[in-house]
């Protein structure tokens, strides 16, 4: 198949930095410029698209009962656990579940209960936290408490609450944004911060910036309520922002203002 063009994106966080789907040849630079803001940043699988993986980097495998695929996916995570320990990166986060999943719920609920198995042992090899990246757009694995279940028993598993993509998926599922929240929120340490006014909307603009000028009566995302729910359970989660460019140092003003909006929130929890 055709090899997908890696996205190539360095997210900017509150105070940090998250890393996904660079170009190989584009790591030197990366890493100068991490390096050089000495801020702490995390890798979000895949943190490099390495030649055997032609696929999109969102694409996982986890649930999927193709072994093929499944062993892509289960390399994937491994080799960017493995650069996240040289780089001395402090987290990992991964997808567990993207459009692909198996549609026999005996066999994905088998295949949850090996990845996570799995899972825990590459948290304890490589001593690095792996976050959980919330989903469920297709299959049977789409709950917030399946989530919970998956991460709870150990301490270096984490829930990551991507707000765009919760409110998206509790939509399609019928189900209260903000209850999907809660229920995760005790679990949550890291949060990515976008929004949108739903999925058609979504699939026009993709990751729009946050900013203080949308308004949920507007059909936004109501986001300083959705932080304010996720904080109150853990005030030191990582926040990113995942938005379509990396900017590096260029930062359009309006970007910006959406952060220090975020910022405020957050200091006040």
């Amino acid at each position: 198949m055709e090899r997908a063009r890696p996205a190539s994106y360095l997210h900017t966080g509150l105070d940090r930095y998250e890393v996904f789907d660079f170009q190989e040849d584009g790591l030197e630079e990366l890493k100068s410029f991490v390096e050089s803001k000495k801020r702490p940043f995390s890798f979000h699988v895949p943190f490099f698209r390495p030649s055997f993986f032609p696929y999109i980097g969102v694409s996982t495998f986890f649930l999927n009962e193709d072994p093929d695929k499944r062993a892509l996916s289960f390399k994937l995570i491994d080799n960017t656990m493995h650069y996240a320990k040289e780089w001395k990166a402090d987290f990992v986060v991964t997808h567990l579940t993207w459009k692909d999943d198996s549609e026999k719920r005996e066999i994905v609920m088998d295949l949850a209960s090996d990845t996570k198995s799995r899972f825990c042992d590459l948290a304890d090899e490589y001593e690095l936290p792996i976050n959980v990246e919330f989903g469920g757009y297709s299959g049977h694995f789409h709950a917030p408490e399946q989530f919970v279940d998956f991460v709870k028993d150990h301490p270096l598993l984490g829930i990551c609450i991507d707000i765009g993509h919760t409110s998206l998926i509790s939509g399609i599922r019928n189900r209260d944004f903000f209850k999907d929240i809660e229920i995760m929120a005790p679990h949550t340490k890291t949060i990515h911060v976008w929004n949108t006014r739903g999925m058609e909307h979504y699939k026009e603009h993709n990751h729009v910036p946050v900013h203080p000028s949308q308004k949920a009566k507007d059909g936004w995302i109501d986001i300083k309520k959705t932080l304010e729910i996720i904080l109150a359970h853990n005030r030191n989660c990582d926040i990113v922002f995942e938005y379509n460019h990396t900017y590096y140092d260029n930062i359009p003003d309006e970007v910006k203002e959406g952060m220090e909006w975020v910022k405020e929130i957050a200091e006040r929890k």
